[in-house]
């Protein structure tokens, strides 16, 4: 029998699902500020979504201002 609780699983579930999301997320916040996809995909698969902060901290390579213009 094993020792691993239903809390567990969910646990377990829910990390897994995060992680996924943020492998997608950080990779198109990455495309966006003109990095790439794959590599920040990666990343992310490997810390989770502490990647997403991660990918901030980055310059934009389009040469953007953060601040959107309005109108």
């Amino acid at each position: 029998m094993s020792s691993v609780t239903f809390d567990g699983h969910v646990l377990f579930t829910l990390l897994t699902i995060a992680t996924i999301g943020s492998m997608y997320l950080a990779g198109r916040m990455a495309e966006r500020r003109g990095r790439r996809f794959t590599v920040w995909a990666w990343i992310a698969a490997l810390i989770g979504p502490f990647a997403l902060p991660l990918v901030l901290l980055f310059p934009d390579r389009h040469g953007r201002n953060e601040a959107r213009p309005q109108g």
